[in-house]
């Protein structure tokens, strides 16, 4: 986005002094920017993903819900502009947020200190959520109507865009076994069904949070915040474990749920339910990421990636599944 369009955002607001944008990090669905107003730091958002101002709206409400709560961590702060809205539009009609910046740093993966308070913070974010009245209806569908929500590109979309490009041919094997398991999965929510619901972040990870040192201090990124299954919340975290060799993967996977269960427990069922969740989610993003591509939001490397991610962690997953139950049942009941 040119900083003429930005200027013309930022104009919308009251802001103390004239404004700098300075270095920071940016997400893969929407554009950020850091803004440095006087002595205060802001954060712009502009919404890649959509141009539904009820989806934003959804999230300013449990920002507002949580906020009054006074939790032991940081949420986004929007700032109201002009007109006195929490949301602001681009000319051609891209909605953005203006929100008060959490100092500190993303924590890593890499970080061994970091795993732990991370499961903590999914812990506390859970019960926070859990206790939140919220007037507006859902504006995503739980992960398990995935089925529904991308009926479209898996039934007739799919095997076309898998054979849009070299890139794509060249990993047939691979996508092959997505969509098996795509179809084995689809027995398998019914009892998905069944678990214990309530409000979720839909998207908590380590690039959505912020570190103050070792601590994990705050969460970002409400936007996909739905109701669904609770163990949801965990399983988004855990996806970004499964990296690097076996023995990090279970190192990770442990410290999580370590961490996760010194503050919370989950049901048996909820227990014996996650390694389809986890490939539930790994699918889930699969398809979104797919969805992206085809609309021409992603290039095919991107897309690429995450055909290989999706393969390695359900092929991974099947393979350790005993392994895995015995751990979660350890740490999370």
């Amino acid at each position: 986005m040119k900083e003429q369009q930005i200027a013309l955002l930022l104009d919308q607001y009251r802001l103390n002094g004239d404004w700098t944008i300075v270095p920071g990090e940016s997400g893969m669905n929407n554009t950020t920017r850091m803004i440095k107003a006087g002595d205060e730091r802001f954060v712009l958002r502009i919404y890649n993903n959509h141009r539904d101002s009820q989806i934003v709206k959804l999230e300013h409400e449990v920002l507002a819900a949580l906020y009054k709560q006074k939790p032991e961590f940081q949420v986004p702060v929007p700032v109201v502009n002009r007109h006195g809205e929490s949301i602001s539009a681009t000319a051609d009609g891209a909605l953005a947020t203006l929100c008060r910046f959490i100092r500190g740093k993303r924590p890593s993966v890499s970080n061994k200190a970091h795993i732990v308070p991370l499961g903590e913070m999914a812990a506390k974010l859970s019960a926070a959520l859990r206790s939140i009245t919220i007037m507006q209806k859902p504006q995503y569908d739980p992960y398990y109507l995935l089925e529904e929500t991308y009926r479209t590109l898996i039934q007739d979309e799919l095997p076309a865009l898998m054979r849009s490009s070299n890139r794509f041919i060249e990993k047939a094997s691979k996508t092959a076994a997505i969509e098996e398991q795509l179809n084995t999965l689809s027995g398998k929510l019914k009892a998905v069904r069944e678990l214990p619901h309530q409000w979720i972040h839909g998207d908590l990870n380590f690039s959505n949070s912020v570190a103050d040192g070792d601590r994990i201090i705050g969460v970002l990124d409400f936007e996909f915040c739905t109701v669904d299954v609770r163990a949801m919340e965990l399983v988004v975290s855990l996806i970004d474990f499964f990296k690097g060799e076996d023995s990090q993967i279970w190192e990770g996977l442990r410290l999580f749920c370590q961490g996760y269960g010194r503050i919370d427990k989950l049901t048996a069922p909820e227990v014996e339910a996650l390694p389809v969740l986890i490939k539930l989610r790994t699918l889930d993003v699969f398809l979104h990421f797919a969805n992206r591509r085809k609309e021409g939001l992603d290039d095919e490397a991107t897309l690429a990636g995450f055909i290989d991610q999706t393969y390695r962690i359900c092929e991974w997953v099947d393979r350790s599944e005993g392994q895995l139950l015995e751990l979660f049942e350890r740490e999370l009941l």
